[in-house]
């Protein structure tokens, strides 16, 4: 069976220090028929100089600064191979990554995308199997999926990598309520996937989240019960409060016009995608009544059916009498609430 060519798509943004380690990882996994596109995203610092170092093995191509959104597009469309997989220029991929992900997607032509576990990796150590404090979903993946196969059953395993199991299904209905694609574990069938293979351009937040939302949509995922990727700098919290915000508003925008616009998965889901939605809007509306903004706060509480009192209260009152008693909540630890 001739082996499927895989276009790497690795978008940077002044990671002159760090893109380098990502190729290299990448590189010696590669085949004769594979490539490697790096889209530089308007980087101001020295990765055209460091990219020198890989003009005879790497298509770099500079773009106008667009977001990691763009930048992922724009490596889409100059693709030509059969599969598509990311990477994230911090992060890197474990040696046989590529081997793994191209021969199970040989063997199972029906699955139209695979992700994998990842390690998450930082100046402070590792810790491994870090997608389940992700999803934070306490059930199996026989549950989430579909019950699992060996790997070995299907195809022989890379020296060295120990036999895991691999979970077929539709990923749609959760990637709607949680995250359990990781960018840089995926492969996708870039014919077969059309349109659905796109990144959202026109949010900073979660713009990969729109890319798996609708792959899922499309066609059968698979998740492979191992690790290919390392992610650095993921040992602990990364969003601000500032980014709860954002994320918020992302997630709401992307609700509505994906699965908010799906009749028949609102025909089968409608109960789960509005007590989603509800979520989103009080992690929005609790935000602005933090930060004093009620007058916002209350034009959101009212798009919504249901709101708790004590949201209703707290937006009720003067912005700076709401910043207040949230801070006399956290200091004698009464939490969020």
């Amino acid at each position: 069976m001739p082996k499927l060519g895989v276009s790497v798509i690795i978008p940077t943004y002044n990671r002159a220090h760090l893109v380098g380690r990502a190729i290299r990882s990448v590189v010696p996994q590669c085949c004769e028929d594979d490539e490697i596109l790096v889209v530089d995203d308007g980087s101001i610092d020295s990765t055209p100089r460091t990219m020198r170092e890989f003009r005879d093995r790497v298509r770099y191509v500079p773009i106008p600064h667009k977001g990691a959104g763009g930048a992922r597009n724009c490596g889409i469309r100059l693709a030509t191979k059969p599969l598509v997989a990311f990477l994230d220029s911090d992060d890197e991929w474990r040696p046989d990554k590529l081997a793994l992900q191209r021969t199970f997607m040989e063997r199972r032509p029906d699955v139209l995308f695979s992700f994998t576990d990842f390690t998450a990796r930082s100046d402070d150590g590792e810790e491994h199997n870090y997608l389940a404090k992700w999803h934070k979903d306490p059930r199996h993946w026989d549950d989430i999926l579909a019950p699992g196969e060996w790997y070995s059953s299907l195809a022989r395993l890379p020296e060295g990598r120990d036999d895991f199991q691999f979970h077929v299904g539709s990923i749609y209905l959760g990637e709607m309520l949680s995250d359990y694609v990781a960018t840089s574990t995926c492969m996708v069938r870039r014919k077969e996937a059309g349109r659905a293979l796109r990144f959202a351009e026109d949010i900073t937040i979660s713009e990969d989240k729109e890319c798996f939302a609708r792959l899922g949509g499309a066609g059968p995922a698979a998740y492979l019960d191992c690790e290919t990727s390392c992610q650095w700098g993921h040992g602990g919290p990364r969003i601000t409060g500032a980014d709860t915000y954002a994320l918020a508003c992302a997630r709401i925008q992307l609700l509505e016009r994906i699965w908010g616009k799906d009749e028949q998965f609102l025909a089968r889901h409608r109960d789960n995608y509005e007590w989603k939605l509800r979520q989103q809007q009080l992690i929005k509306a609790r935000w602005l009544i933090a930060k004093g903004r009620v007058k916002e706060a209350r034009s959101e509480l009212k798009t919504m059916e249901r709101t708790p009192l004590s949201y209703r209260v707290l937006a009720g009152l003067p912005g700076v009498i709401t910043r207040g008693l949230l801070k006399v909540r956290r200091a004698i630890g009464l939490g969020r609430g």
